[in-house]
């Protein structure tokens, strides 16, 4: 029997964007259904939920449209699904989702001129027994909070995020980089996608929240946390999204957060606030496929120049991809310029975003 969960979400425009480009969606696979998340839902079955959150980007529509065909296609992928309580089929199940997604955005793209260049990161998330499993493409985030600690569980498909990965970075610089805001991949950008599967175990009492980089690029990682400790769900994801309109809301906000309870689920022990979680590998079988590094990071920085040593073999089906510059950051006037000017630099090609990584290097700015 699957846990109780309790759920809410908001996406938000922010105060600079004219529209809102990111798509939420929150679903009842046992019963076939896409939930309002207005207000507080509540899921109790086999199957359990599936929330989705997207980023779109490539302009007021083709962001739109990327994260909207985005998020349904995923539902209605793993919709047709049958359920399981194997992880690993979970895992597999929502990646061929993500990547039919990635062939619905294409097939848009390329029969519309207008929303050619639109792309969109993904963050999926399922449950099955005490496992929640992610799928991940781009930089939006997922976390989980257990008693005062919000800790990350996805890892970011970004240029920063690859090279502090690599030790060309430290932490201290990554956040004035002018390479914050550049993805690795999108959904939509190629004809095939990679996607970063990973799992962590979950306790009775833990809150799994999904967010874009409206929020975790602007807000504290300590003042998020603070917010997630809300005494309901509904409060929370208001707090968020009032945390990043403080900060200027320079982007649009996205967030849904998911409390499990019940079911099969544990109390968590000691000292065990802090969620680790460990990444599979598609290509493998059993214990084998789980890491605890970086699998797809490494294969896509490998692809952007960043790393001499690619990590494990791509899929076979799956191409190279480009790293996609979208913004350059550096502080209130440039965050505010880049997002005036959100996604109007995916069209720019892999040697172009090589290039300006070198000339950095090369001036010092790294």
């Amino acid at each position: 029997m699957g846990c109780r969960v309790e759920i809410a979400g908001r996406s938000d425009r922010g105060l600079v964007r004219e529209g809102n480009e990111d798509a939420i969606l929150v679903a009842n696979l046992d019963l076939g259904e896409v939930l309002a998340v207005a207000k507080l839902q509540r899921v109790e079955g086999a199957r359990g939920p599936l929330l989705v959150l997207c980023d779109g980007m490539g302009g007021s529509v083709g962001g739109e449209v990327a994260s909207a065909l985005a998020c349904s296609t995923i539902y209605e992928a793993t919709q047709a699904c049958p359920a399981t309580e194997d992880r690993a089929v979970l895992a597999r199940n929502l990646r061929r989702a993500v990547r039919l997604a990635n062939q619905a955005v294409v097939a848009a793209a390329k029969a519309d001129k207008g929303l050619q260049g639109m792309g969109t990161t993904v963050s999926a998330a399922a449950l099955v027994s005490n496992t929640v499993v992610l799928a991940q493409v781009g930089d939006s985030r997922a976390y989980v909070f257990r008693g005062a600690t919000l800790s990350q569980i996805t890892r970011d498909q970004s240029v920063v995020s690859a090279l502090v990965r690599s030790g060309q970075l430290s932490e201290e610089r990554a956040a004035y980089s002018m390479q914050r805001g550049r993805i690795l991949q999108a959904v939509g950008s190629s004809e095939d996608v990679e996607v970063s599967l990973s799992i962590a175990e979950l306790r009775i009492g833990d809150r799994i929240v999904l967010c874009s980089d409206g929020l975790h690029e602007f807000v504290e990682h300590a003042a998020m946390a603070k917010a997630c400790a809300a005494e309901s769900l509904e409060d929370a994801a208001d707090q968020l999204i009032q945390l990043a309109n403080a900060q200027g809301g320079m982007d649009n906000i996205s967030v849904l957060l998911a409390e499990v309870s019940g079911g099969v689920l544990r109390e968590p022990r000691a000292g065990e606030d802090e969620v680790r979680f460990t990444e599979l590998d598609p290509n493998l079988e059993g214990e084998s496929a789980l890491s605890t590094t970086s699998i797809v990071g490494r294969r896509l920085a490998h692809q952007a120049g960043i790393r001499k040593e690619p990590g494990p073999a791509r899929l076979p089906a799956t191409a190279q991809h480009p790293a996609i510059p979208e913004e350059q950051v550096l502080g209130p006037a440039e965050r505010e310029l880049a997002a005036q000017n959100h996604g109007h630099l995916l069209g720019w090609v892999a040697i172009v975003g090589i290039a300006l990584l070198g000339l950095a290097y090369a001036l010092g700015l790294l």
